[in-house]
């Protein structure tokens, strides 16, 4: 009996019985195969991920703001708005006080987290054919982003995929420690992950008649591992912002603000505002969104298959496809924000896909059309390198980051505006790590809903000092020059100047 999926794509055939053993760490193969794809292509798009709008106007600065913030002995939650774990916190202060709180040294840490995904991933992968190799080196860009929008992501990537890992070979006790550690990276899907590996675990007891004590061993490692963590996170920053960090409250609230969702904010990475069918097509085949969809939509078939399995007689391939594919769900209904965060879990997706390909022995024709549609996928962000290879180009005046003419031209201008005056810059990024005469807030991210009060009042106080205050220009939900807490201070500026990127402010003269 075999369940058979009929679509625009080739047939897939699920068989109800043989299940393929996914884990072999001898078979070396394709991890050198996976490290080499993953390797060329973030060294291949170094030039979009070493730029200046990066660590200018855009979170990767922040992430290095934020650090420099904590050097100085300012409490997350308390002197400022942060919604991730304090692990990453702790995490990027010894990274970054050994290569330096640079942007070269944010790029080495993606690296090295990214180069953990990819262990994951050929953990799970170490038995696929070379035909699913192909797909997962083709899928690479999708899975995996050079420069991703903070720390915490690769880093929470890395745990998920080693959970699962670890949950494919039967090790449920080590996934759930995994988890549990994974809460103080990002404390969002591992939740889910962790509910999840609870009740295979209670399941796997009463379907094997063990003793409840069998139970209790194995929440024994993810009791010490919180244990662990809770104890080093109070030592470091205190009992307050732990459990501020705990729960994504901080989080939640920004993503109220901001109207983020998948059928919010979130909605034109996977329904554009396009017109005519020609544009819709170009769109879905040159952008990951289509890729992505095509993916969504097998996984959730997969995991169906693999939710029947586990409540009959499971093995570790339905529990993990099945866990795989109600993480993804749970991406999609609650954590899902802006256009960019399918980025977030996307390694998750493409190893659900490739596992469920492998597990239930799909046709060869399958696999061959989605590989071809994940290069098709590829084509945009291709096209992009090529420009910024082409326009962009280093400078001292862009502090050795790549950036295009029109952005180093307004960038040289507003200092020149500013002479010998210090330049307020409010706005993420973190110019002021690369730019002498650049003074930024005492801050993490200036985003609706996520700053505390003592935040607000540092910057109002900055404000009433500074005499050039620059800004990015954005909307003004996202730019906190036109926040109503600022009003008070705005009032004592004109604006002088205005370009693509940027807007000078001046204090009045009296």
């Amino acid at each position: 009996m075999t369940i058979e999926l009929r679509s625009a794509l080739p047939s897939l055939s699920l068989p109800t019985a043989e299940v393929v053993q996914v884990w072999n760490p001898t078979r070396r193969w394709p991890a050198v195969a996976l490290l080499m794809a993953f390797t060329t292509m973030f060294f291949a798009q170094l030039p979009a991920s070493y730029d200046f709008a990066n660590f200018v106007f855009y979170d990767p600065g922040a992430a290095l703001r934020l650090d420099h913030v904590v050097a100085q002995g300012y409490q997350p939650t308390i002197d400022f708005g942060y919604p991730y774990g304090l692990l990453t916190l702790m995490i990027g202060r010894a990274f970054f006080a050994v290569a330096g709180r640079t942007p070269a040294g944010y790029l080495l840490f993606m690296f090295l987290a990214e180069a953990a995904i990819v262990w994951g991933i050929w953990r799970l992968a170490a038995r696929w054919n070379w035909l699913a190799i192909c797909f997962l080196i083709a899928a690479m860009p999708h899975a995996i982003i050079p420069v991703y929008v903070h720390l915490t992501h690769p880093l929470e990537a890395a745990l998920i995929l080693h959970t699962l890992a670890d949950l494919a070979i039967g090790r449920r006790a080590r996934a759930l420690a995994l988890a549990t550690a994974c809460l103080f990276i990002k404390p969002s899907m591992a939740y889910g992950l962790g509910l999840i590996l609870l009740i295979l675990i209670l399941l796997r007891t009463l379907r094997e008649k063990k003793r409840w004590t069998s139970f209790a061993s194995s929440l024994l490692p993810a009791t010490v591992t919180g244990v662990v963590c809770i104890t080093v996170s109070v030592l470091t920053f205190g009992f307050s912002p732990l459990i501020n960090t705990i729960l994504p409250l901080t989080g939640a609230r920004s993503y109220q603000a901001l109207d983020f969702g998948l059928f919010g904010n979130g909605r034109t990475f996977w329904w554009p505002n396009h017109t005519g069918a020609a544009q819709y097509a170009k769109y879905y085949f040159s952008t990951p969104a289509g890729f992505w969809l095509v993916c969504t939509f097998l996984l959730v078939i997969f995991g169906l298959r693999s939710l029947f399995h586990v409540f009959r007689r499971s093995n570790e391939a339905h529990e993990t496809i099945a866990t795989i594919v109600i993480c993804h769900l749970f991406f999609l209904t609650i954590f899902f924000g802006w256009p960019g965060s399918w980025t977030y879990y996307s390694s998750m997706l493409v190893l659900g896909v490739g596992f469920g390909l492998t597990v239930y022995r799909a046709r060869p024709a399958l696999i061959v059309a989605l590989t071809l549609l994940a290069l098709a996928g590829n084509l945009g962000t291709c096209q992009n390198l090529a420009n910024t290879r082409q326009y962009a180009k280093r400078s001292t005046e862009t502090a050795g980051l790549w950036a295009y003419t029109d952005q180093a031209t307004e960038w040289e201008h507003i200092r020149a505006l500013a002479g010998k005056r210090e330049i307020y810059y409010l706005n993420n990024g973190c110019p002021e790590l690369l730019f002498p005469d650049v003074r930024g807030p005492i801050t993490f991210f200036l985003s609706p809903a996520m700053e505390t009060p003592k935040e607000i009042e540092r910057i109002q106080q900055d404000l009433e000092k500074a005499e050039v205050v620059v800004t990015f220009n954005q909307g003004p939900v996202l730019d906190p020059w036109h926040w109503d807490k600022f009003a008070k201070q705005r009032a004592e500026f004109v604006d002088t100047w205005q370009g693509k990127y940027l807007t000078v402010h001046e204090r009045k003269q009296q």
